[in-house]
């Protein structure tokens, strides 16, 4: 995912995220997230944060920018393996059991 300058790569096993320069390629940072499992869904960003969410339903809000920080993280109870679509004020996750419709 191409965002605010930086692209973020996700690898499918071990929870592993990836930030490099978008220009130049350089890496920033390439890391495991505390406690993630296998990531299967894109990335997704608004508002100066990156939403990764791994296979158990654990989504994990990062600052957006070349350091990695952790903000938060939070957990549904169910399997994720489709990435999110944002539809105007609202986020929709499609796990195995339920189809969830998020709105502030």
């Amino acid at each position: 995912m191409l965002y605010q300058g930086c692209l973020y790569t996700l690898k499918q096993h071990g929870g592993i995220i990836a930030c490099y320069d978008a220009k130049t390629g350089q890496q920033h940072y390439r890391q495991r997230l505390p406690g993630a499992a296998n990531f299967t869904a894109s990335p997704w960003a608004n508002e100066d944060k990156v939403f990764c969410m791994d296979e158990t339903g654990q989504t994990f809000v990062l600052v957006a920018g070349p350091k990695l920080e952790v903000l938060a993280t939070n957990k549904l109870d169910d399997m994720f393996w489709s990435s999110a679509a944002v539809v105007e004020d609202r986020l929709l996750l499609r796990g195995v059991k339920q189809l969830y419709c998020i709105s502030h």
